[in-house]
């Protein structure tokens, strides 16, 4: 990504998840995160591989400390020189492992960017999530097509997709199709790199939202439930399909409306 109009670039997304902003910059950062849905998802799959590796190497630095170092402190005091080298040679594994921490950990953005896709990995609930909060935020711009043109939105999503998708209707809970708009996926589960994303709202102003991904394995279709910042949502896999639907509604109230959608989209 290069540099953007509102001076925020790559190296600038990197130090936000590296934690090496100041307060005033963290906060531009977040306020434009909120406005590009990429950038977004670029940034959540990066720390996600960032705690990845630090809950993979931590159990290192909690190990005992070696029994041959505690017999040391005993023995008769070496030389300076000596008693440095000692401690080193005992070390190093340990060493390695922070130093594999700190590289990896605070820099991976830099070393990874050109030998892992964006986003790899990224699990279906936590990307349905953050499209959720994203786009339910908008006032004037939630979705890109509106519910209007439903005809032209829904074949345009299918051949992106790469299947015939169908919207559901939920008259029957209250809540009306307000459009939709087509979002980056993460890979390398996702192998059209796209999904798409329905909402719904009611007259009360709450929202739902659908969330369809490609390249899903497996055929889990049993909801899972999960929560993600305030976005309570069902979750299932399908024919290859992940379909998440979220709103701000609480578990009994979304769990009706979650059997319906999967009704009509089977």
């Amino acid at each position: 990504m290069s540099e953007r109009h509102d001076g925020i670039d790559e190296a600038m997304l990197h130090a936000y998840v590296d934690d090496r902003l100041s307060a005033a910059e963290r906060a531009r950062v977040e306020a434009f995160l909120q406005r590009d849905a990429g950038a977004a998802l670029r940034v959540a799959a990066w720390q996600q591989q960032t705690a990845a590796l630090r809950g993979h190497f931590a159990p290192l630095l909690d190990e005992p400390v070696p029994q041959a170092m505690l017999a040391a402190l005993h023995r008769r005091p070496a030389g300076p020189w000596q008693r440095a080298w000692q401690t080193t040679r005992r070390q190093l594994p340990r060493i390695a492992a922070l130093l594999v921490v700190a590289v990896l950990g605070a820099g991976l953005g830099w070393w990874g960017r050109g030998a892992l896709p964006s986003g790899a990995g990224t699990p279906l609930p936590r990307e349905a999530a953050r499209a959720h909060l994203i786009y339910t935020a908008e006032v004037l711009h939630p979705v890109e097509v509106a519910a209007a043109e439903e005809k032209h939105l829904v074949a345009w999503l299918s051949k992106r997709l790469g299947t015939q998708l169908k919207v559901p209707q939920l008259a029957e809970a209250g809540f009306s199709l307000v459009g939709g708009r087509l979002l980056p996926a993460s890979g390398p589960v996702a192998t059209s790199g796209v999904a798409a994303q329905f909402m719904y709202e009611n007259k009360r102003g709450e929202r739902l939202t659908l969330y369809v991904r490609a390249g899903e394995s497996g055929t889990d279709t049993a909801f899972h439930f999960s929560e993600q910042q305030g976005a309570a949502g069902f979750y299932w896999v399908d024919g290859g399909y992940g379909y998440a639907l979220l709103g701000g509604l609480d578990r009994n109230r979304l769990l009706p409306i979650a059997r319906m959608v999967y009704q009509q989209l089977n």
